[in-house]
C-alpha cells in the first residue's frame, strides 16, 4: 500500500495534507506540492496536461487508465489513484520511469475526447426537452423512431433541402422517404442482413429516380473547386509543377517517390532477365506503330479495293510532248514577269542559239 508524505504544502499553505511523491531525480530532496493544488494547476480533461504532470514525476504515461479513471474519478482523487496504481504496478519495478509511446497520436486522441466529452455534456443538458423533441420528430417521421434516429433524420433532411434548395412539396416528401430508406439502409448493414440490403437498395434507387435526386444534384454543381479531390484532378489535367520544388526530398512523400525511382532503376539495370522483356515491349511498339501507319493508308485506299483493281478500267493518264517544253520561249525583258514563258517555233530556236551545233552560251554541243 503505497504511503503518501503528510507535511505541509509549500504552495497552498495547507497543513498537514498528503502531498505528491517525487520520482525524479533531477529533484531529489526536494519538496512536492499537495495533491489538490495540481488538481487546480493541471487540466484533467487535457491529456497534453496530464502528460505534463506524468514527466514532471517521471511516472508513465498511460492515457487509456487515465481516461477509464476519469469516468469516476476528479480533482485530487484522479491524480492520487492514478499514481497509486501506477506506483503499485509491479511490472514497472524497478526501473520506474517516464514514458509514452504514443505521443504523436494523442494530441489527435484528446481532440476527439473533448469531443466526445461536450455531446455527453450536450445530451445531458439536452434531456429535459428530449422528449417534447421526441415527440414532436414522432409526429413528422413515425412512432417506430428513436430519439437519435430522429436527430439523424431531421440532419440529413434539412441539410440535402438547404443543398439542393427544394421548394416542391413533392420532391420534400421523396427527401424524406429517402431518409427513411437510408437510415434501414444502414441498420441492414450493421446488422449483416443481405436480404435487407438488397431490398432497401433497390427501394433508395426507385425513389432517388422518383425524386429525380440525380438532376437535382447536377443542377447544384458549379465549376468551382470545392474539394481536395477536385483541386487534385484540376492540377494534374493543367500540368501544374509547384515552382519552389528543387528536386530535393522535402517530406516522407518526396522521399517515397525518390525510392520508388531509385528501386525500379535498380531492378531495371540488374536483372538478368529483362533483355527479353525489354525486347518484347520494343516489338510490341514497334507492330503498333506499323498497325497505325496501315490504318491510315488503308483509310485513304482499303485493301479490297487493292484487290479489285482492274487495269482495263483504269483511265490513261495524259503525256506531256516534249515539244510543249523545248518550245516555249522566254522574255527576260518583260517587265511584269522576267519568267514568263513564251512558245516558239523550232526556227526561231535556231536563230537564237545562230548555229544548230552550238548551246545557247556559245559552245559546241
Amino acid at each position: 500500500m503505497i504511503k503518501f508524505p503528510k507535511s505541509k504544502c509549500p504552495r497552498c499553505g495547507r497543513n498537514p495534507t498528503e502531498l505528491m511523491i517525487n520520482n525524479n531525480p533531477l529533484l531529489a530532496g526536494t519538496s512536492t506540492i499537495c495533491f489538490d493544488c495540481i488538481a487546480e494547476m493541471i487540466d484533467e480533461h487535457n491529456i497534453d496536461k496530464v502528460d505534463l504532470f506524468c514527466r514532471t514525476y517521471n511516472l508513465p504515461l498511460k492515457p487509456d487508465l487515465w481516461i477509464e479513471l476519469n469516468k469516476t474519478s476528479h480533482g485530487a482523487a484522479l491524480f492520487k489513484q492514478y499514481t497509486t496504481i501506477i506506483l503499485e504496478d509491479k511490472t514497472l519495478q524497478p526501473n520506474l520511469y517516464y514514458q509514452n509511446q504514443t505521443h504523436d497520436l494523442w494530441a489527435m486522441v484528446n481532440k476527439e475526447w473533448l469531443k466526445t466529452r461536450s455531446f455527453a455534456e450536450l445530451l445531458a443538458r439536452l434531456e429535459p426537452i428530449k422528449e417534447s423533441y421526441t415527440t414532436r420528430g414522432q409526429l413528422k417521421w413515425g412512432d417506430q423512431y428513436t430519439f437519435e434516429d430522429i436527430l439523424q433524420l431531421d440532419s440529413v433532411y434539412t441539410r440535402t433541402i438547404k443543398a439542393n434548395n427544394i421548394v416542391n412539396p413533392i420532391q420534400k416528401e421523396a427527401i424524406k422517404t429517402l431518409c427513411k430508406l437510408q437510415l434501414q439502409l444502414n441498420a441492414a448493414i450493421r446488422e449483416g442482413d443481405s436480404k435487407g440490403i438488397k431490398d432497401y437498395s433497390s427501394a433508395y434507387g426507385i425513389m432517388a429516380k422518383q425524386a429525380d435526386l440525380e438532376n437535382m444534384i447536377a443542377e447544384t454543381k458549379t465549376s468551382d473547386i470545392t474539394t481536395v479531390a477536385e483541386l487534385s484532378d484540376y492540377l494534374e489535367k493543367t500540368g501544374f509543377q509547384p515552382k519552389f520544388y528543387d528536386g530535393f526530398d522535402r517530406d516522407e512523400v518526396d522521399t517515397a517517390l525518390h525510392d520508388m525511382n531509385n528501386t525500379l532503376r535498380k531492378t531495371i539495370n540488374e536483372s538478368t532477365s529483362i533483355q527479353p522483356l525489354l525486347e518484347e515491349m520494343a516489338r510490341k511498339k514497334q507492330e503498333a506503330e506499323e498497325d497505325k501507319q496501315t490504318k491510315e493508308a488503308t483509310d485513304v485506299t482499303s485493301m479490297q479495293d487493292l484487290m479489285d483493281y482492274n487495269p482495263e478500267e483504269t483511265e490513261e493518264v495524259a503525256h506531256e510532248a516534249d515539244s510543249d517544253v523545248t518550245d516555249l520561249k522566254f522574255e527576260p525583258d518583260a517587265p511584269d514577269d522576267l519568267t514568263a514563258p513564251v512558245k516558239i517555233s523550232h526556227e526561231e530556236s535556231k536563230e537564237l542559239t545562230g548555229d544548230g551545233n552550238k548551246d545557247l552560251t556559245g559552245g559546241d554541243k
